[in-house]
């Protein structure tokens, strides 16, 4: 469900006329999650009893989904709304998405009766989203002028004017409206010229279209800056080597009247002297030549002047009268001036007349020419950094190599000394192909040139992973993994692990396990790997890999958690009684895989005995994760009441952010929901505890929440549903070899078809790997019946 307030207040595709409750939800949309206090106290200063008010509005919410999420404290919006989904376009410079989106004023024709505050609340915002819808239309507006398409800017500009839900426009802004209508007989016209008399303004006589004569693509809005320049008033424009300063003189010169003049470090004023008839001797003669106002001088190359006529420059920009100026330099102003033009690469709205352009070129202007010109952007490239010299061209692909450039780590790799690093960057960075802080402008076509050369980038990448720290190497070791020397193997294997590691904290086993999959053998790549391959839910993988190696502590722990998973009670038990108990971490395993083993007897008060001392050797241990797993189990299973398992679940939710761990949560959750009957609040919990496991890969995980999905359809009797959901839990149990998992998944498809020959194989399946006590439970209760379909 959307929520759509540009315009008025209604639920999208609904009908809803509770007009109260929507404006709650509206202030949630646009402010975030509040506290019920602040809630109450603002919508219902004047009730009896506030936050009562707020429960029942909140509970008039319901019809429409689930659109918050609350608990006894705060309130968090759940739900899409327009005004959200606007300022979103706006502040990322989608400005056509944001202009479509606004469809009106803010939460106009709103009947309910506000109080001051949140009438308060309500006008300053309408007035802020209206000055936000105003700004995007001009912006549209210029740009359509300056590529002199009237018709598209003069209805932004109208749109611009007449805004719902904006103030009336700024004074500053009325002649720049004026100015994109682009006629004097537009119906608009007429009331932008009351308002200037009412405003002491002065409009031109006739509005005026962008110089059709002129355009460079990208610049037209700069250009047009330039070109409105009075007499006296200096610009600036600034930006690397490359960026079209240079092209946008050109561009101005072709408008007329004015002389562009190249920088020249020589002669004193030497820069200076073709203006004058007669050779400049002072710096009094050259200021007594720029104070000429009809004079129109565009500097291109701050830098380049000499240190005379950059003083003659200083002081003619302080004088008034006098001529009108512009310079082009490298850096920001170094004297006053009216307009600073800072020259950037062209964006994508720049070039979307140019498809692929952006992408190709990163809206670099050199990159661009050759791109326009069907030459290769990383063509280009390559002979520009090949001109540049051979120590540049080396510190970009390294900096284009790297994701997020880390200066001393490249600056080893190619062995660069750190005063060759800074002077070597600062020369990319004038160029306009790097940043100062390494980072590549032209992205798509570096990636070009270094695919272009998989060997020299593969040793490239080697250097970068021998000289990074090892929370950055990996993806540089990998990439160079061919090249790896017997020297590089202990930095490689603690790079990776780090980097598992990271990505275990995530709740990623999957991808930890790739990660270590390729990492140099050692006891403790091995041990994380069986983890990461068990949090995958690939127990499976586990016993091979761990073949032939000593009974160390580590071994047996991870050897018996993936033997308990798979149903094997009596190996695992065998596994973990090699564990020399030291309250380390193999001890919390230890206590863990006795709880899992006397939960899967049934002995209840057993399990809660060892969950209880594995919980607590977790936190001892510093591991939040795994605690978080075992408490969820005592919390769901053994030692609370239903409410405060529910408190731990929405508490939980709010501080995890481990995609495995919440996954894991959710479906323990989900099974406690079914336990007591709340079957169809179970369904949502369990179907999002599946895309979870999904989600991160973890194959066992993914089976046992498709279990109990299916067991809440069974429940409910939807026996198509579930068994649905119980025939594709019983090919990922299978796929990973879980004896007990798929035996009880055969039994309850086989009880579903009535299948009484297959429940006696699968009794004795169980029976076999240890789990007796669940066989014999089974069978009993298909004696005395069971659900039948």
């Amino acid at each position: 469900m959307r929520l759509l307030t540009l315009g008025g207040l209604a639920a999208d595709g609904l009908t809803y006329r509770r007009e109260k409750p929507l404006l709650l939800l509206a202030y949630l949309a646009l402010e975030g999650t509040q506290t019920r206090k602040h809630l109450a106290e603002l919508f219902w200063p004047e009730a009896a009893n506030p936050m009562n008010s707020l429960a029942q509005n909140l509970i008039r919410l319901r019809p429409l989904g689930s659109v918050v999420r609350e608990n006894d404290k705060w309130v968090e919006p759940q739900i899409e709304c327009d005004a959200t989904d606007f300022r979103t376009h706006h502040k990322a410079g989608r400005t056509r998405e944001a202009t479509a989106t606004y469809r009106g004023a803010f939460l106009d024709g709103i009947r309910e009766g506000l109080n001051a505050d949140l009438e308060e609340w309500l006008l300053d915002t309408r007035t802020a989203l209206g000055a936000e819808a105003r700004a995007a239309h001009l912006t549209l507006a210029e740009h359509h002028h300056a590529r002199n398409e009237p018709a598209d800017a003069a209805r932004h500009a109208e749109l611009a004017y007449g805004t719902p839900g904006a103030d009336p426009i700024d004074p500053e802004d009325l002649p720049r409206v004026w100015r994109l209508l682009g006629r004097p007989d537009h119906p608009l016209a007429v009331t932008l010229r009351r308002d200037a008399v009412e405003l002491g303004l002065s409009l031109p006589t006739t509005p005026q279209p962008a110089p059709a004569a002129v355009t460079i693509l990208g610049r037209q809005t700069e250009l047009e800056r330039l070109a409105a320049l009075k007499p006296g008033q200096v610009a600036w424009i600034s930006g690397p080597p490359g960026i079209g300063k240079s092209a946008l003189l050109g561009a101005l010169a072709a408008l007329g009247d004015w002389r562009i003049l190249p920088g020249v470090n020589g002669l004193p004023l030497g820069t200076l002297e073709p203006l004058s008839p007669h050779p400049l001797g002072s710096t009094a003669d050259a200021l007594n030549t720029l104070r000429d106002t009809r004079l129109k001088v565009a500097i291109d190359g701050w830098e380049d002047c000499d240190d005379t006529t950059r003083a003659a420059l200083t002081l003619a920009a302080r004088q008034h009268p006098g001529a009108t100026l512009v310079i082009a330099a490298r850096q920001p102003p170094a004297v006053p001036v009216e307009q600073h033009l800072p020259l950037h690469p062209l964006s994508e709205l720049e070039l979307n007349a140019h498809p692929g352009a952006h992408a190709a070129t990163g809206g670099h202007p050199t990159l661009l020419n050759a791109f326009l010109s069907g030459t290769p952007a990383d063509r280009s490239l390559d002979a520009h950094l090949t001109h540049l010299g051979p120590t540049p061209r080396r510190l970009f692909l390294a900096l284009a190599a790297q994701d997020t450039p880390h200066l001393n780590a490249t600056r080893a790799a190619l062995n660069l000394s750190a005063g060759e690093l800074a002077g070597t960057l600062d020369q990319l960075t004038r160029e306009g192909l790097t940043t100062p802080t390494g980072t590549i402008r032209a992205t798509t076509p570096a990636r070009d040139l270094l695919d272009a050369q998989p060997l020299d980038t593969a040793l490239l990448h080697l250097h970068l992973a021998r000289a990074h720290p090892k929370d950055s190497a990996w993806p540089h070791w990998l990439k160079a993994k061919d090249l790896w020397e017997t020297t590089d193997e202990q930095a490689c294997a603690t790079a990776a692990h780090w980097y598992a590691k990271q990505e275990m904290k995530r709740g990623y086993p999957a991808k930890a396990a790739r990660t270590l999959e390729v990492a140099p053998r050692s006891m403790k790549i091995i041990v994380s790997q069986a983890w990461s391959l068990i949090h995958a839910g690939r127990f499976r993988e586990v016993g091979p890999m761990l073949e032939g190696y000593p009974d160390y502590s580590d071994l047996m722990g991870v050897k018996g958690m993936s033997l308990v998973l798979l149903g094997k009670n009596l190996e695992a038990s065998a596994a973990i009684s090699r564990i020399e108990l030291k309250l380390d971490m193999n001890h919390a395993i230890y206590e863990e895989v006795l709880g899992h083993i006397a939960r899967r007897c049934q002995d209840n008060a057993k399990a809660k005995i060892h969950y209880a001392k594995s919980l607590e050797l977790w936190r001892l241990n510093g591991m939040e994760n795994e605690a978080c797993i075992v408490e969820s189990i005592l919390r769901f299973s053994y030692l609370n009441t239903f409410d405060e398992a529910q408190k731990f679940f929405e508490d939980f939710n709010m501080r995890s952010n481990n995609s495995c761990v919440q996954a894991v949560i959710k479906n323990n959750f989900g099974r406690l929901l079914i336990e007591y009957e709340k079957y169809e609040e179970s369904e949502p919990v369990l179907k999002s505890a599946v895309d979870k496991f999904d989600e991160i890969d973890n194959l066992y995980g993914l089976s046992i929440a498709l279990n109990n999905l299916g067991m809440q359809f069974h429940h409910r009797s939807y026996y198509k549903m579930a068994l649905e959901c119980y025939q594709k839990s019983f090919l990922k149990a299978v796929e990973i070899g879980d004896i007990r998992q798929y035996a009880i998944l055969l039994r309850t498809i086989a009880e579903i078809k009535n299948e009484k020959f297959t429940l006696q194989m699968i009794n004795d399946i169980l029976g076999e790997s240890g789990n007796r006590p669940l066989a014999d439970e089974i069978w009993n209760n298909i004696i005395e019946g069971g659900p039948k379909a």
